[in-house]
């Protein structure tokens, strides 16, 4: 399962601070807000294997205009949004085929399990970050060495 997160910055916005963005600084903006964005998502997942952690990419398509943050882990986006009745289905975990559920560490068999609360990770990662302003930051980097 993939959790990804796309972000369109508002141009608008920076074209009024910087003026006229080529798409080198606008690309150089996108990769500074989702390099720091991946950052902070990888710093929020939560650590037992760190193979969730070791599983985030960032990507930025060639004009600047799209990034994508995207943890590829099998188990992503159930550790994101929860299962069971924290998840999108709002149900027990119930067994299909037997009568109880069982796995290596557990008391005895269940009949059902509530499921695991989400975390979202990447989202509060995102909510945390200044998006405009890091996508300033990095746009004015490039243009300071572009001249």
């Amino acid at each position: 399962m993939l959790i990804q997160h796309k972000f369109v910055p508002p141009l608008n916005q920076v074209a009024a601070k910087l003026g006229r963005i080529s798409a080198g600084a606008r690309r150089a903006g996108m990769i500074n807000v989702v390099s720091e964005i991946e950052t902070r998502a990888i710093r929020y997942a939560p650590v037992r294997t760190s193979n969730l952690a070791n599983s985030g990419t960032s990507d930025v398509n060639a004009d600047g205009s799209i990034g994508t943050v995207k943890f590829t882990a099998p188990y992503a986006g159930y550790v994101h949004q929860g299962t069971g009745l924290y998840g999108p289905r709002k149900t027990l975990i119930r067994p299909k085929n037997k009568k109880a559920l069982y796995w290596p560490g557990a008391a005895h068999p269940v009949r059902s399990i509530r499921g695991m609360k989400p975390n979202p990770f990447l989202a509060r990662a995102a909510e945390e970050s200044d998006i405009p302003q890091l996508f300033i930051e990095g746009a004015e980097k490039y243009i300071k060495r572009e001249k």
